[in-house]
């Protein structure tokens, strides 16, 4: 009885070993990531394209530009390649295209189509950070050219609202976030932290739009 004691002590010893390991490499790894993004965070300066494809071939093209207190986001959706909605937000001012009826909604519209800046391991504590290390799963992997994190399920403001699986691919040399992958749907992600041209910021003709 004591020998079968003992193995089952030393079996626990090493499970508790091995799953230290796993959380200590983990949290290291999180917590350089959520540093490095910090900077990228307060620029006031960006653009982001993110293009998602969900299933039946749907295809959602996001495009963001924000320049000091000037911001606006641009949306596509493509079914089967082929256009069917494009929503562009100024401000107040939203412009929505359906095939040949164009609506705009001018001064009224308070929603915001900002996307900010993160890489789907953000935490609000070390003990947050350090708990989520515990149950997830980071490899290594080359997206695009670029040398990436994939961290499997890491629990954090930004998927505890789906439900299912999520994965993050997330640049190691800035800590931003490249693709994603929940379910079935994939995310990839462009960024551009240099000039942005005013000529982005400017708004449609609103005289080929109905006003709402």
């Amino acid at each position: 009885m004591k020998k079968v004691l003992k193995i089952f002590g030393i079996i626990l010893l090493v499970i508790i070993v091995i799953l230290l390991i796993h959380t200590i490499r983990n949290f290291i790894i999180v917590r350089d990531l959520q540093d490095k993004i910090e900077k990228y965070k307060e620029s006031a300066s960006y653009h982001i394209k993110i293009v998602t494809k969900e299933p039946n071939n749907i295809e959602m093209i996001a495009n963001y530009y924000k320049k000091d207190e000037k911001q606006v986001t641009i949306i596509t959706r493509n079914i089967n390649g082929v256009e069917d909605t494009k929503i562009s937000k100024y401000g107040n001012n939203t412009y929505i295209e359906r095939g040949t009826t164009k609506i705009a909604t001018i001064g009224t519209d308070g929603v915001s189509l900002a996307i900010s800046i993160y890489n789907g391991v953000e935490s609000d504590s070390t003990w947050h950070t350090i708990l989520s290390s515990i149950v997830a799963f980071v490899g290594s992997e080359k997206v695009n050219g670029k040398d990436c994190y994939v961290v499997n399920n890491f629990p954090s403001f930004v998927n505890l609202m789906f439900e299912g699986t999520n994965k993050y691919y997330i640049e190691k040399e800035t800590g931003l976030l490249i693709k994603s992958i929940t379910n079935d749907i994939i995310s990839e992600r462009e960024y551009d932290f240099n000039y942005i041209d005013d000529s982005v910021f400017v708004e449609p003709d609103i005289s080929e739009y109905t006003i709402q």
